[in-house]
This record gives C-alpha cells, sequence and structure tokens, in this order.
C-alpha cells in the first residue's frame, strides 16, 4: 500500500471539521487520504460527527474512540455511523484488547491500537501483537508535545523496528507538518497522522497538498 496521510480532525466545532474535511476530499478524492474524526470532535458530537463525515466525503474514516473498555459496544456505534476504523489504547487490559480483536472482525472495521502513554512503546508493542492489531500507532499527545518539546520523531526507530520484526503496518502521530514527512516515509512507516499543522493552517488544501507531494517525492 502507497503511505497515507490520515488527516487529524481534532476540533470541537462540526462545521468547520466538515468544512475542511469536504474541501480536502473534493481537491484529492480521497486518494492515499485518511480523514479522522478525532477524539474532540467524537467527543462534542458522538456518531453525528462520523455520520456527517464519511456522508459528505466518502473517504475512509478513523473513529479515535481511544477505547478503554466495551470495545464490542464502541465499534458497534462508530461502524452504524460509518466508520471504517477505531482506535483501543495500548495501555488497556488485555481483555478489553481481546474484546476489540473480536469486535475488528464482528464489525469489519480496522482496528489501531494506540501505543500513546505507553512507557516502552517498542516493548508494549511486541506484546500487543497476539491481538492482531491492523494498525499500532506510535504516538507523542499533545500535552506532552507541549510540556516537553518533543514530536513522534522520537518513537520512528521504535516504529520500523517494530515493522520489521512483526511485518505489522505503523503509523506515527505527534506534532508533524510539512517538511518532517519526508524522511518519515522513507524510513517505512505507512500511515502519517496531521492534525493542526492541517486544520489551523491558512490553506487547509494547500497545507494538505504540501504534505502530499512531500509523501509522493519519496
Amino acid at each position: 500500500m502507497k503511505p497515507i496521510l490520515q488527516v487529524a480532525l481534532d476540533l470541537e466545532e462540526l462545521v468547520k471539521a466538515v468544512e475542511i474535511a469536504t474541501k480536502i476530499s473534493s481537491s484529492f478524492k480521497c486518494e492515499n487520504i485518511w480523514l479522522e474524526v478525532g477524539t474532540p470532535l467524537l467527543k462534542s458530537w458522538g456518531k453525528i460527527a462520523v455520520r456527517a463525515i464519511k456522508g459528505l466525503t466518502r473517504c475512509f474514516v478513523v473513529a479515535d474512540t481511544k477505547t478503554m473498555d466495551v470495545p464490542l459496544v464502541e465499534a458497534k456505534i462508530v461502524k452504524n455511523a460509518g466508520a471504517d476504523a477505531f482506535t483501543v489504547l495500548g495501555v488497556a487490559d488485555n481483555e478489553t484488547l481481546i474484546e476489540a480483536s473480536a469486535a475488528k472482525r464482528e464489525h469489519g472495521l480496522l482496528l489501531i491500537v494506540d501505543l500513546i502513554s505507553s512507557r516502552e512503546p517498542y516493548k508494549k508493542a511486541l506484546e500487543i501483537a497476539r491481538y492482531e492489531p491492523d494498525i499500532l500507532l506510535f504516538h507523542v499527545g499533545i500535552s506532552v508535545q507541549r510540556a516537553r518539546g518533543v514530536t513522534v520523531a522520537e518513537l520512528v526507530d521504535e516504529a520500523v523496528r517494530v515493522k520489521e520484526e512483526l511485518g505489522v503496518k505503523v503509523a506515527v502521530a505527534g506534532g508533524l507538518k510539512a517538511g518532517f514527512i519526508k524522511p518519515i516515509i522513507e524510513r517505512g512507516i505507512d500511515i502519517v497522522v496531521v492534525g493542526s499543522a492541517i486544520t489551523t493552517a491558512q490553506d487547509p488544501v494547500e497545507a494538505t497538498r504540501k504534505i502530499l507531494i512531500e509523501m509522493s517525492s519519496v
């Protein structure tokens, strides 16, 4: 598969999120682009947001549920709203991860396990592999970015190592923007998640275009 740009719509305002999503989808026809209904948007608007983004763009939609419990329930909710993938936290209990694996099969969703807040992401990824995640997400959260001044670039080596050893698709998220994408893609990362660099840009379409050009140059 070609590298994917996942645009994280980490917004509270549904109208703004829809505006950005529809502009991106109409400009690029969803080619190598996934749209993420980010956690703030999902908590503000629930399945209405998922249904709106999916219905108006027809892109592949990730519902960033950050599930910690009852994944069968949460997967069903977002699937019925039109989502194609959902996220479960890697720090969840083993029982939750077992259920998440069952949920992805029952509801026909991709399972993304988010390693945010894992003390040892590489070790945690090896443990989680038995639950058959479709994608392992190496993620530095916004609070950590602000407090420590770090980005997910610090975790790329671990993500590449996991991909090579397990053969699983890997994604990276946290502080990414144009100018930093190419070397990550060159390392073999499958999915780059970009949020504010696109959603807060004066021209989100142009910001997206720059990143896609950078990705295609590899």
